[in-house]
């Protein structure tokens, strides 16, 4: 199994440039999704962090089962999940959580 770690900020990245880019590209599949997907609360692209909902959903277990069963670790503040993004993040890697939403959320 995979494991993508979410929960790291970028912090003072030395590439601001490829964090944005990051935090544009998981924004972008997670509105992909359409009605009954992530909504999309907001996104910082200088923090490097996406915040959404999963309305119809408990986040906290979407969190869960996206951690037991994609590896894929991310955080929770309130109602909302956030995915921190560094520069070590491959575009491949959102691909992939952007998969494991659409199968856990489906």
């Amino acid at each position: 199994m995979r494991q993508v770690d979410l929960t790291k900020a970028a912090g003072d990245s030395r590439d601001p440039a490829r964090v944005a880019r990051l935090t544009r590209h998981l924004k972008a599949r997670l509105e992909d999704f359409g009605p009954g997907g992530p909504e999309v609360l907001a996104a910082d692209q200088e923090a490097g962090a996406v915040t959404a909902r999963f309305p119809g959903h408990e986040t906290a277990q979407v969190l869960r089962r996206l951690e037991g069963e994609c590896g894929v670790l991310a955080a929770q503040s309130g109602e909302a999940a956030v995915f921190r993004l560094s520069p070590s993040v491959r575009f491949e890697d959102l691909d992939y959580v952007w998969g494991c939403l659409f199968d856990l959320l489906g």
